[in-house]
């Protein structure tokens, strides 16, 4: 038994440790502002604007070399369509109505590993799927700019997802004030910025 709990403990901190990762991994896409003209000089997958911003032309990883001061991004490994009762990572970008949310899904864990996308998927979270308990509004449990981990339960794209259940929820949040990261406190968020403190839906499980 203690054997068996030893490996379930590693196992969720090697999952946490996975998380970290991709919270800390700098994506863009294309069109985003990576650098400006004076810090780096453009390489692959980028160009530069006419206000002298460097921008992404793909989805990558943005790479910098701070010796040659070159920035570039590299093309992700490509996955093929996401299937029901995967677990996914996802970035909340509009809050149409009280209803539902849309989710940029960016990232699929399979086998312990994070594997991030290299096109994203659209995902669609319901009010009916974002809470384990009744709720009224869906921003009682998450915002824009949020990235939740949930399931998939249909086919897609675009995919319907889930946050119910221990070990789905909003893993970053940010903050609806000044737009900082937020930092966890239990089952709240809370801004080191401005001091705003936000509800959210979060896993209890890692």
């Amino acid at each position: 038994m203690l054997v068996l709990l030893r490996f379930i403990n590693d196992v969720r901190k090697e999952i946490k440790n996975l998380i970290k990762s991709l919270i800390e991994m700098e994506i863009a896409y294309p069109g985003d502002e990576i650098a400006i003209i004076e810090e780096y000089l453009p390489g692959e997958n980028t160009y530069v604007d006419s206000n002298g911003v460097i921008r992404a032309s793909i989805i990558g990883k943005v790479i910098k070399d701070n010796n040659q001061h070159i920035i570039q991004v590299r093309p992700l490994k490509k996955l093929a369509l996401l299937n029901v009762n995967d677990v996914v990572y996802g970035r909340v970008i509009s809050i149409p109505n009280d209803k539902v949310a849309v989710i940029k899904i960016f990232a699929v864990l399979g086998n312990d590993e994070v594997r991030v996308l290299k096109n994203t998927f659209s995902g669609l979270l319901h009010i009916s799927q974002a809470s384990d308990t009744f709720i009224n509004n869906i921003v009682e449990v998450l915002g824009i700019g949020d990235i939740i981990k949930a399931k998939v339960i249909s086919r897609g794209p675009p995919y319907l997802l889930s946050i119910k259940g221990l070990s789905f929820g909003v893993i970053q949040a940010q903050c609806p004030a000044c737009n900082s990261v937020l930092k966890r406190k239990g089952q709240n968020f809370q801004c080191m910025n401005c001091g705003t403190i936000v509800k959210r839906k979060v896993p209890l499980i890692d």
